[in-house]
């Protein structure tokens, strides 16, 4: 059986979506998925049999709605023109927040109640399960969907959910609870202690705690080597952002192909090895501690990557080695070693 777990991160969690989507895409079987947190949420759409979904649903969500601010303060944070000044609405924001002695559920429930079908849950043929924390004797609480009575699941997602700036609020058997970050950011081992053969874990560097598995265990982890913003972030470009980045990532794992924030066709040590035959040894040696490199290929790509990132080429296409080689070769003039190394890389023979 292979299993998803996801871990929470608020706003972070729409990286999740694009990697489910390349998943789906990939034709990739999942036989359960579990969650924390916003990994919860979304863990719960993809049971249901709607995980591709994911993408049109974090598109159509308002950050600002979900976290009770007005459309004006955001839009003043984003950095455009409102009638209203800063101190003004910035203090009207926290009055607010402060009366309501936190951050109101009702934007949460919300995005739970429409994206959630309860029947649907409980009769897919994907196990479902997510992590919280009981706030009165602080114990851990690890579900599945038939540890929870039908009626009470959507209070169990939210309970995964609840973080300590929203506004407290009794949710299941007249008790409080907290977000499962606290105890397990990214529940693997309950899909390792099913039984599972294989986990996929996503990890989004949420806040909270990461729960170690076993050495052997097959889990392979996907993560963005970039910045996935801020737990909190009200940038609706941040969640297109992440989405695209989620897919990248998980296209680059499930079709083995190379690079880290990039990807590139997939090649072997010996094709890059030829790459640097031209490289002499002492201009290798000292890319490769500069970029804390340990073989051709790993050095070969971090420079080529960085040199990438520095002219603001698109993260969202399959490169060829070759093409990026040849761009730089007749595209930059600047001048450095990392620049000079990716100079004297040569693919053809003639070079």
């Amino acid at each position: 059986m292979i299993g998803l777990a996801l871990e929470g991160g608020g706003v972070r969690g729409s990286y999740q979506a694009g990697v489910y989507m390349a998943m789906y895409e990939c034709g990739l079987k999942i036989d359960g998925v579990c969650g924390t947190s916003i990994g919860a949420i979304n863990g719960a759409v993809i049971a249901s049999g709607h995980g591709e979904d994911l993408p049109k649903i974090w598109r159509g969500l308002s950050m600002a709605h979900v976290f009770g601010f007005s459309d004006d303060f955001v839009n003043l944070l984003l950095g455009k023109k409102v009638n209203t000044n800063f101190m003004k609405l910035t203090l009207a924001n926290i009055i607010k927040i402060l009366s309501n002695k936190g951050i109101e559920l009702k934007g949460l429930r919300e995005v739970i109640d429409n994206n959630i079908d309860v029947d649907e849950l409980i009769n897919s043929n994907m196990e479902f399960g997510l992590c919280t924390v009981r706030f009165k004797d602080l114990k851990p609480l690890y579900l599945f969907k038939e540890d929870m009575k039908p009626d009470k699941i959507k209070d169990y997602i939210l309970a995964s959910s609840f973080l300590p700036f929203f506004k407290k609020e009794k949710l299941i058997d007249d008790n409080y609870y907290l977000d499962g970050g606290f105890y397990d950011l990214g529940p693997v081992n309950m899909l390792l202690n099913k039984g599972y053969e294989k986990v996929y874990l996503v990890k989004v560097h949420g806040i909270g705690i990461t729960r170690n598995y076993p050495d052997n265990a097959n889990v392979v982890v996907i993560e963005s080597k970039r910045n996935l913003g801020g737990v909190i972030d009200l940038n609706p470009g941040r969640i297109e952002e992440n989405i695209k980045m989620g897919y990248y990532d998980t296209i680059r794992i499930l079709k083995n192909y190379d690079g880290e924030k990039f990807v590139f066709k997939r090649r072997r040590e010996e094709y890059y090895q030829f790459l640097n035959r031209k490289v002499s040894d002492k201009l290798y040696k000292r890319v490769a501690r500069f970029f804390k490199a340990h073989s051709y290929k790993e050095t070969t790509i971090r420079v080529l990557e960085y040199i990438m990132e520095e002219n603001k080429i698109n993260y969202y296409k399959i490169y060829k080695v070759e093409k990026i080689i040849n761009k730089i070769k007749k595209g930059y003039n600047k001048r450095n070693f990392i620049y000079d190394y990716a100079k004297k890389l040569s693919f053809c023979l003639l070079d």
